[in-house]
């Protein structure tokens, strides 16, 4: 068994033990052959009847290909030996020494509760796919192929790094040999299962990281939908960069981005690939088109008991505020009256005009707010009754465009414009659709899903793009 302060290889130094899982172990080491001594990393294999031949292949791997590498937030490859019965405590030993990075990984700072914000997640996203592109771009392509939050450490120089090249693979080493499958769930793609990890597999992981730094969810613990994470009803991100996450997790490797250099110079510009959403299952809304006209229809929404208890409740506080407002309005209006009359009389009509103007202040005061909450309520009553009983209809054709509310067949609110006069369609998080003219914006879908709402503005916009 090996022992803090133990020396091994006449060089290294235990001092902190790591990491020990299934006969292999990490150590936090002095190297001792250098001055002034460095703290570095050693990896050791033990050799023992019960080891995989592919454990000690990967083990080698990393070993050569960190060898190869030269990226400032890579560490770097130091040393590799082995060691003897006698000086491994009864086992054999295969090492391996590189570069000690201070700093705590991604994967520490989730399990003590942070969450982080989209700008810090956009800024680890921008640094990963920068050694990304460096690795993707050797001759032949190296594959970090377990790429997770807690392979990256958040040095205290606070740069990323990415760590733990235990399973890596170059693509000619891949080919025409048997493969041995790693990764984690959740954050490795399909294909990688399959044994044909690829530049985009990689993506796939660096997705699928983000989206639980995001979330504070592992992507396992999410649901599923035609093999895509469903993440983005968690938490309010940016549309664009929702839908470049979306690009890095897609399940077919033709929607993904190529190679890293894509996918970084996507985000660095803020132009952010369109994917193609479908429409949700169990989606109730009816949708047409053709080259020359859109159509879509959405169904009111399906009511129940609570949602009707709760429009009646706001009607029953709207009736009761009114004869409240008009008492208000009412003594306002008295008191303003006694105001006058008490100025003619001697000082204390003074007295009493300045009293009554007091309560005059209060009640107006009073009365104002009471307006205001009124006018809230009866949006929302407004808002309500639209929802759970009008059905919206949208229609564009090559020049003009139609938004209307329909309400037992009759139309009692309509919008016309013109499609020139469009300049964005919105989704706004956990809101609604919002389709932006140079002087006005309509707002709609405020009943539908999140997922219904990312596939609707995704569909308006495409065709308007083709207009």
């Amino acid at each position: 068994m090996l022992q803090v302060q133990q020396i091994l290889n006449q060089r290294y130094q235990l001092q902190q033990q790591l990491g020990n899982n299934a006969g292999r172990q990490t150590w936090l080491a002095v190297d001792l052959g250098i001055s002034p001594t460095e703290l570095v990393i050693v990896k050791l294999l033990a050799f023992h009847p019960q080891m995989q031949w592919h454990e000690f292949k990967l083990f080698e791997r990393e070993a050569q290909i960190l060898k190869q590498l030269n990226h400032p937030r890579i560490p770097c490859y130091r040393d590799y030996f082995s060691l003897d019965k006698h000086s491994g405590v009864g086992l054999y030993w295969f090492g391996l020494v590189q570069q000690y990075i201070p700093g705590i990984s991604l994967q520490e700072y989730l399990a003590q509760g942070k969450r982080f914000t989209e700008a810090e997640v956009k800024n680890i996203a921008q640094e990963v796919l920068e050694i990304l592109s460096y690795l993707h771009n050797i001759q032949p392509p190296v594959l970090h192929r377990d790429l997770k939050p807690s392979n990256l450490i958040w040095g205290d120089d606070e740069q990323v790094y990415l760590v733990d090249f235990g399973a890596v693979q170059d693509t000619a080493a891949a080919e025409g040999v048997s493969f041995t499958v790693v990764g984690t769930t959740g954050y490795a793609p399909l294909e990688q299962f399959w044994g044909r990890a690829v530049p985009a597999s990689d993506l796939y992981a660096l997705g699928a990281s983000l989206i639980h730094l995001l979330t504070g969810v592992t992507p396992a613990e999410l649901p599923q939908q035609n093999l895509r994470i469903q993440w983005s009803d968690r938490i309010c991100v940016n549309p664009r960069f929702t839908r470049w996450i979306e690009t890095l997790t897609a399940p077919e490797l033709e929607q993904r981005f190529n190679h890293a250099s894509e996918a970084l110079t996507a985000l660095r510009t803020n132009r952010y690939p369109q994917i193609f959403l479908t429409q949700p299952v169990g989606s109730r809304v009816m949708f047409r088109k053709t080259t020359d006209w859109l159509s879509i229809k959405i169904p009111q929404k399906r009511q129940s008991l609570l949602e009707f208890i709760k429009l009646a409740g706001k009607l029953l506080v709207t009736v009761c505020s009114l004869p409240v407002l008009s008492f208000f309005g009412l003594a306002i209006v008295v008191l303003v009256f006694m105001i006058f009359g008490a100025l003619f009389y001697a000082n204390s009509g003074i007295t009493m005009a300045l009293i009554m103007f007091v309560l005059v202040v209060f009640l107006g005061v009073l009365w104002k707010d009471t307006g205001k909450e009124l006018g809230k309520i009866q949006d929302e009553i407004s808002t309500t009754i639209r929802n759970l009983l009008a059905q919206h209809c949208l229609y564009f054709d090559l020049k003009n465009f139609i938004i209307e509310w329909q309400l037992f067949g009759w139309s009692y609110l309509r919008h016309v414009g013109q499609i020139s006069e469009i300049t964005d369609v919105e989704q706004i998080s956990f809101a609604e659709i919002a389709i932006k003219t140079r002087m006005i914006s309509y707002s709609f879908g405020q009943e539908l899903t999140e997922s219904e709402r990312s596939w609707l503005a995704q569909e308006i916009q495409n065709w308007l793009d083709k207009v």
